[in-house]
């Protein structure tokens, strides 16, 4: 199950429904840049929805002070119920309920088993991704099953390996490349947040105010 309101969803657009994003991550916490790169992904791809989807354990880095699965989940949730104005915003558990490490093959297989099999998935990942690209657990096969948007800051543009171009091949990177965007850099990211609420300082308009409220209710990434 993808998530409650999928369904429904999919009743509502069904000419739209083949076109689906996919921004997996930490989430730790969600904040306004993550938002504001789904918002551009999803309106200069045409996408008909966007899936957040929170990692239970990353399988590629070790992230301090990662609060648990179901707080990050439930913040994704109100931020984009405040931010959701179309309702093309999605939050899904299916990694965390699957627990151990949050492999992104595993996740794209089953939202294809979800969607179905005719359905275009479109991962979206920031450029500092494609240098852990070709580590990725079934990355040839993983190519072969949805689509790479690499999000660039405007006149930065990473480079894909001449390793991973070995494994996935010619056509995925032009395809790769074909679907790269930039967009204006927002200078924000969960580990300044945390480290700014670990030292008491603000974090308004950095996060959606509404996950500021979940934070301080719940005492997450409390000063040290």
């Amino acid at each position: 199950m993808i998530n409650e309101n999928s369904r429904a969803t999919e009743d509502a657009w069904p000419c739209l429904r083949k076109r689906i994003g996919v921004l997996g991550g930490t989430f730790n916490p969600i904040h306004m840049g993550h938002l504001n790169m789904a918002e551009e992904v999803c309106r200069h791809h045409r996408l008909s929805k966007i899936i957040f989807i929170p990692a239970y354990i990353p399988p590629h880095k070790y992230v301090k002070n990662l609060t648990e699965a179901h707080h990050r989940y439930e913040m994704i949730k109100a931020a984009i119920h405040q931010k959701n104005r179309l309702g093309v915003f999605e939050v899904s558990d299916l990694e965390i309920k699957r627990e151990g490490k949050s492999y992104t093959i595993d996740t794209v297989e089953e939202i294809l088993h979800h969607y179905g099999e005719e359905s275009e998935i479109f991962l979206i990942m920031g450029a500092d991704s494609l240098n852990e690209l070709e580590l990725w657990k079934n990355i040839r096969r993983l190519s072969q099953l949805c689509h790479f948007v690499i999000v660039n800051r405007p006149g930065a543009k990473a480079v894909a390996s001449t390793r991973l171009v070995e494994i996935i091949g010619s056509n995925s990177i032009s395809d790769m490349e074909k679907l790269r965007i930039e967009i204006s850099p927002v200078d924000i990211s969960s580990t300044n947040i945390r480290k700014r609420l670990s030292d008491g300082d603000e974090v308004k308009n950095l996060v959606p105010e509404c996950v500021e409220t979940y934070i301080k209710e719940h005492g997450l990434y409390l000063p040290s």
